[in-house]
């Protein structure tokens, strides 16, 4: 018998992000929720993958949807999986977060935390219905969020970039390792 208690996600924090006003025909501020996903609660597994079918077939929350299933299936048998993924998603969704809607997440980011103040962003993703839309998208900036929240926690931000994705990477003040990689640093200034 499991005596453990899950309560699902865990809200982290509010982010800001745009709202497309069609009445006004622009961008106001507005927020969305980030909330932490446990690997080792079949809840969140389970949101996960609804997450990955409301996003589709042909995109890389497949990868985190593979890789937080691995994790509650080896749970038990530790040294076969790392102790450092994080699973973080960005939502429309402003309470109950452990009965996560899949419909109302924007974006998710899978990382490796190297250490307390290093992290490796293994796959991130927005909602492909805010990118490829007809018209404007009611909301934009959700991996500029997700991206300033991780800035804001560690000091030290490494990943491999998709190439349709660098120049949001560049813009979001990443460094090219070597010339012609899609490998990226950023790291905090220093004062």
């Amino acid at each position: 018998m499991d005596n453990n208690i899950s309560f699902g996600a865990r809200f982290l924090q509010k982010l800001p992000v745009l709202k497309y006003s069609y009445e006004k025909k622009l961008y106001q501020p507005s927020t969305a929720d980030i909330v932490d996903l446990n690997p080792f609660d079949i809840n969140d597994v389970k949101s996960v993958e609804e997450i990955a079918k409301e996003f589709g077939s042909d995109t890389f929350v497949n990868n985190i949807a593979f890789n937080i299933k691995h994790a509650y299936v080896y749970k038990d048998s530790r040294s076969d999986l790392s102790d450092d993924m994080r699973i973080l998603a960005l939502t429309r969704q402003t309470s109950n977060f452990n009965d996560l809607k899949a419909d109302e997440v924007l974006g998710v980011v899978e990382i490796s935390e190297l250490n307390n103040k290093k992290i490796e962003i293994e796959y991130l993703n927005t909602n492909p219905q805010y990118i490829y839309s007809y018209g404007p998208p009611y909301i934009k900036r959700i991996g500029t969020a997700i991206i300033n929240y991780l800035k804001d926690k560690y000091d030290c931000i490494t990943l491999n970039s998709a190439s349709s994705a660098t120049v949001f990477y560049l813009k979001n003040g990443f460094k090219r390792m070597r010339e012609n990689t899609n490998r990226f640093l950023w790291q905090k200034p220093t004062n």
